[in-house]
């Protein structure tokens, strides 16, 4: 039986801590804030952050692309050094950051004093650092601390941030809520599962010398996420891809040692994933297949030919990001077992980054 490291337990932890962030949460604050961008207060909506905080909200960016304030996702280190241009504009400014006293998130709010008619949302989990001081409107992540690679804090940040993305456009919640308890409840179900995950990857996987993740819309996420976690919590390099994009390339490299895991992602493009699966196959590459909801599920043909699709929680609509990155997330837990690590454990940085 394999041992509960601190970034498993982490893991495990997840549907529980969804669950409690979800009761918490309080609309009613951010009820003139939603009024006032529903009005076109503002000229933009700049969506940033860094790490895992940023790649969780890449599924909000997307939602927010529907509102009449145009929406932009940078992450803070281009914002501040390459586009604080942006911060000249009468702008929604949203800040994503767990710790909100990274080393980019510090220079920004240096940045802002000279910007007076940005507003400035904050979505953190320490309501006593410098962001959240700084901030005109703070969404607290409710998380417990993680000791290792953020878990908690970036399953967090994506549910709640997809919730006050509908407010922010006047949509209603109850809908989103569902979803997110449904989905909650399949990925504990998953979980309760782990030790058979982890043997699957280690009878279908094993250790490939390359791996891409590839995937669409809001599974973007889910590729840029997970090669981050497998390289901070198993030392190992994947390499995240926009499915379209891979073809663009990188299909080069489809040969009998490379690995592909594809998301299916949502019903609008999933047929085009399972294409680009098809000619990855008769390229001779082994592609795995994530799908969460029942009918972008992998069709039969595909498995005969030696298609993989990996064990995954269910979801409904907006739970989708959440359910589909899990086993990856297991995944880097059995890359840094089979490699003699403890998954998860830093060796040159913290769980806060305070050097640009």
């Amino acid at each position: 039986m394999m041992l509960r490291s601190e970034y498993l337990q982490d893991i495990l932890s997840q549907p529980r801590a969804l669950r409690y962030v979800l009761e918490r949460f309080e609309a009613q604050p951010l009820e003139g804030l939603a009024h006032a961008f529903q009005q076109s207060a503002f000229e933009t909506l700049i969506i940033t952050g860094m790490g895992a905080s940023y790649y969780a909200t890449y599924p909000l960016f997307l939602k927010m692309s529907r509102a009449a304030t145009l929406p932009l996702w940078i992450d803070t280190s281009e914002l501040i050094h390459y586009a604080p241009a942006l911060l000249q504009r009468k702008a929604l400014l949203w800040v994503f950051s767990q710790s909100g006293r990274s080393a980019e998130i510090i220079t920004l709010l240096e940045k802002l004093r000279q910007y007076k008619e940005v507003t400035l949302l904050a979505m953190t989990n320490h309501l006593d650092s410098p962001l959240a001081r700084s901030a005109d409107l703070v969404v607290p992540i409710d998380a417990e601390e993680e000791r290792t690679v953020s878990t908690r804090t970036m399953m967090n940040t994506l549910a709640l941030s997809l919730l006050v993305g509908r407010l922010l456009l006047g949509l209603e919640l109850a809908p989103a809520k569902t979803d997110l308890l449904f989905t909650i409840g399949q990925i504990e179900r998953y979980l309760d599962a782990w030790e058979a995950h982890m043997s699957f990857f280690e009878k279908h996987l094993g250790f490939p010398e390359r791996l891409f993740l590839l995937g669409r819309g809001a599974s973007l996420f889910s590729t840029h996420y997970g090669a981050l976690i497998l390289a901070e919590a198993a030392k190992y390099p994947a390499i995240p891809m926009q499915a379209a994009q891979f073809r663009h390339g990188p299909l080069e490299m489809a040969q009998a040692d490379m690995r592909a895991i594809c998301f299916a992602g949502e019903s609008q493009t999933w047929s085009l994933n399972l294409n680009l699966v098809e000619d990855l196959v008769s390229y001779r590459a082994k592609v795995f297949w994530i799908s969460c909801f029942p009918h972008t599920e992998l069709p039969e043909s595909l498995e005969m030919r030696g298609v993989c699709p990996i064990p995954a929680p269910g979801a409904l609509g907006e739970g989708l990001p959440l359910a589909e990155i899990v086993p990856v997330q297991l995944l880097s837990v059995y890359l840094a077992e089979a490699q003699g690590l403890t998954p998860g454990e830093f060796r040159y940085i913290g769980k806060v980054t305070l050097k640009e």
